[in-house]
């Protein structure tokens, strides 16, 4: 190994500059483009580094909002009905020695001034009254009390009107991950407000990173071969992140029904991560 070092060295060493100015300038490219490879195109480093997001329940334009998951209650206190936890029993409070009970009138001081006897010395509220300029003339009530009787105008017109029903969200359909070429979990809903919008919605949702991922809707049924997946599809933008909560709004005229898979691929290298399909609720 020495020896063939030794030969490339006195071979660089007895070519003309202009070769090894060449020869140094094709090793940096050569080098350029490695790295560009390794760090741009298969991006390598997002293997081994996890995109979180956390987003809330999308907003819908009718301004219904998607609320959380319901949290799972706190389960029973460990310590109810163990007999070995014995209950804590409220005591009495005990008088103490600065504090003179009602039973033990205390000694008078002689020289102690009498107590006075406390008043009360708040002051009422004002009485509700019309603000300045709001008076109304007896000539101005006349006029009022006639022009109602010639309407002929009730005194009181009782009215009960019920609250306007606002838009709910409802999920209308749903499914969960199963991996493919990537370890993929989580549940993946529909969201929609009976007004033609919809939302994706991921739920503990966890896949591996990597370069250049994307959403797709897809007619492929989630076991179908790879190249199906793109065959008839939708893409709903880049992968927000790899790990935790996310939205995806779906075009309004889309139907579920053809495109009723949810699919996490990677565009560059046509790999499927993982696909869900989606079952009406």
């Amino acid at each position: 190994m020495k020896r063939l070092i030794s030969r490339l060295w006195g071979w660089l060493k007895a070519l003309p500059t202009r070769a090894k100015v060449l020869i140094a300038v094709v090793l940096a490219a050569l080098l350029g483009v490695l790295i560009w490879l390794v760090f741009f195109w298969f991006a390598f480093q997002t293997y081994f580094i996890d995109d979180k997001v956390d987003e809330a329940g999308p907003v819908f334009d009718s301004g219904a909002v998607a609320e959380a998951p319901a949290v799972e209650p706190a389960g029973p206190d460990p310590t109810a009905g163990d007999p070995a936890v014995p209950a804590a029993t409220p005591t009495a409070a005990e008088p103490t020695a600065a504090e003179p009970t009602a039973a033990e009138p205390t000694a008078a001081t002689p020289d102690a001034p009498a107590p006075v006897p406390e008043t009360d010395t708040t002051t009422p509220a004002p009485a509700a009254g019309p603000m300045p300029g709001d008076e109304l003339s007896e000539e101005l009530i006349a006029e009022m009390d006639e022009a109602m009787e010639e309407l002929g105008m009730p005194e009181e017109m009782p009215v009960e009107e019920t609250m306007p029903e606002m838009p709910q969200v409802r999920v209308e359909a749903s499914g969960e991950f199963i991996s493919r070429s990537h370890p993929t979990q989580g549940r993946v809903d529909v969201l929609g407000d009976g007004t033609g919008q919809r939302f994706l919605r991921f739920e503990d949702f966890r896949t591996d990173n990597g370069p250049d991922l994307n959403v797709y809707l897809s007619a492929a049924p989630p076991d179908a071969p790879v190249g199906q997946f793109t065959d008839v599809y939708v893409d709903l933008g880049d992968l927000k992140g790899n790990v935790g909560s996310q939205n995806y709004e779906i075009p309004r005229d889309l139907d579920l029904d053809v495109y009723s898979t949810v699919v996490i691929w990677c565009v560059r290298f046509s790999v499927v991560f993982g696909a869900a399909e989606l079952v009406p609720g």
